[in-house]
């Protein structure tokens, strides 16, 4: 018989609905199909493209960029440019600055290396579940994951290519007898780690699914792979103290990289109840995926690599809740191990999308479309509402006065909290020091409350580096940003530290006052 075409306007049946199956979603074909891997660029590059612009998004990046442009005059990080950061999120923005001393550069280094964790995220899962298309829906959970914050260029950005990179080898070693990958895994969680301390909980979630697996199994190889991981973790630590203790800083380093940095997380003043809407803006937004990924967690726990990525998003809760503070850019440390775990079940979820009720599937597409809306909406708000960094008007005035009557090569101190005073004046640090909080105990005076007497968390020691600072660079600017009251520091006044008013009239003159912040400039050169 000849082939015939269907009546016009009939709908054409496939062997999917003759077999009964459920249709999968429509746009599941799309996203999770062949073309798949150009959608998952398309999709970073759009979530990224609203960042290609010269205004700070977040300080820490400000932060970030005053520290490179000083590490090109000569300053090395936690010498002569202080901050409690791991040193490698510095070294990303120092390259950046060889483009361009904004922070543009490093926004689209920044893009890059999400681009490159959503990739590695991608074939991790497709090694672990030989499913491709499961790969694919971890790519894309990975990326909606990184809508808990805006897209600036974060350290938790950073660190999660290389924690997306021990993932993946942590299940390339259970696939393969080399035992490089173990190496390789440890690797990737120190380099991790130079970003940001709290990848480490990678090593013993990784390490404790190794010990487990080879219990159970009475595998001898267990013990070797525990020691290659520990060894790949040690090698990016050794390598950075041992530059360190040649260049004759290591004191330095072991202060603020460990010290001070551990202190910060057990400085708990910064108050819990103040986080409350960012742990409902991060975690709120991706409910499904997180519901997912726990559910997934607990499925596969007797699978070796799937024990591993359970342990990690168990211990990821603790690196993110350390100190406190739940800021909204800690939590984009969940999202390779999100990726991971949520993407069966969301592939699964999507493929069988006939069998859903209507009811389900709208629950479905608006809790995997909450993450977009929020995360534009909270962007697109911060706008009127003059909430970013850049937008200050106080600080706009004071820069430009700057910017008006200072010369390029100048040098300033700034007493405050506010690293934008040096961006937008496109002046640079005369101390070591980028903003005055070290000198109080290290709050975030936006949660310290009036009245509050910083006079009993004084640090002398940074008051005495800056004095030594102070003489030796004789930076020919001090502006004072208390009384303008610019990012609350109207609560740490000057007067609080009798030694530095002191040396600031004696070799100052107050000059001017714009939007009410005090200028001086140096009288003996």
């Amino acid at each position: 018989m000849p082939v015939t075409s269907p009546p016009r306007g009939a709908v054409a049946v496939t062997n999917r609905e003759r077999e009964g199956a459920p249709r999968p979603a429509p746009f599941a074909a799309a996203l999770l199909g062949p073309r798949a891997g150009l959608w998952l660029a398309a999709g970073v590059l759009l979530t990224r493209l609203p960042s290609f612009h010269g205004a700070i998004i977040n300080i820490d990046e400000c932060d970030f960029v005053l520290i490179a442009r000083m590490m090109r005059t000569g300053a090395l990080p936690y010498v002569g440019a202080v901050d409690i950061k791991p040193p490698l999120t510095y070294v990303v923005f120092w390259a950046a600055s060889f483009f361009g001393s904004s922070v543009l550069p490093a926004r689209v280094l920044a893009a890059s290396f999400l681009l490159g964790t959503v990739f590695l995220v991608r074939a991790a899962a497709r090694l672990w579940t030989d499913d491709d298309r499961v790969g694919v829906a971890a790519g894309w959970v990975t990326l909606i994951a990184s809508l808990c914050e805006l897209p600036w260029a974060s350290s938790e950005t950073f660190m999660n290519l290389p924690v997306a990179a021990a993932l993946y080898a942590f299940a390339r070693a259970h696939r393969s007898r080399a035992r490089g990958w173990d190496l390789a895994a440890g690797l990737a969680i120190g380099g991790a780690t130079l970003f940001k301390h709290q990848a480490a909980v990678l090593l013993p979630a990784l390490g404790a699914a190794v010990a487990w697996t080879g219990f159970s199994r009475r595998d001898a190889r267990a013990l070797a792979r525990l020691a290659l991981l520990g060894a790949g973790f040690a090698v990016p630590w050794a390598t950075t103290i041992g530059l360190y203790a040649a260049l004759g800083h290591l004191p330095e380093l072991v202060d603020w990289v460990f010290r001070r940095n551990f202190g910060y997380v057990g400085n708990v003043h910064a108050g819990v109840a103040s986080r409350v809407g960012a742990v409902a803006f991060a975690v709120g937004g991706c409910v499904l995926l997180h519901g997912l990924a726990l559910r997934e967690a607990v499925r596969v726990r007797r699978d070796p690599v799937g024990l591993g990525y359970g342990l990690a998003l168990l211990l990821t809760w603790v690196g993110v809740s350390l100190g406190g503070r739940f800021y909204q850019h800690y939590f984009l440390q969940f999202g390779p191990v999100l990726g991971l775990l949520a993407a069966r079940p969301l592939s699964a979820l999507l493929e069988g999308w006939g069998a859903l009720a209507p009811r389900r599937r709208g629950a479905v597409v608006a809790l995997l479309a909450l993450p977009v809306v929020a995360w534009a909406a909270y962007g697109l708000v911060r706008i009127p509402l003059r909430d970013y960094p850049s937008q200050d008007a106080k600080t706009a005035i004071v820069a430009a006065w700057l910017r008006a009557n200072t010369a390029p090569s100048d040098r300033l101190f700034v007493w405050g909290d506010f690293t934008p005073v040096y961006y937008q004046a496109d002046r640079l640090p005369g101390t070591r020091y980028l903003m005055t909080a070290v000198h109080m105990g290290n709050f975030d005076p936006a949660d310290l409350p009036p009245g509050f007497d910083v006079a009993p968390f004084r640090s002398e020691r940074d008051v005495a580096a800056t004095l030594r600072d102070l003489e030796a660079n004789r930076p020919g600017w001090v502006v004072d940003t208390a009384p303008a009251d610019i990012h609350h520091w109207s609560r740490v006044p000057l007067e609080k530290f009798p030694s530095l008013r002191a040396y600031i009239d004696a070799h100052y003159s107050e000059v001017a006052s714009p939007a009410g912040a005090r200028v001086y400039r140096r009288r003996d050169g």
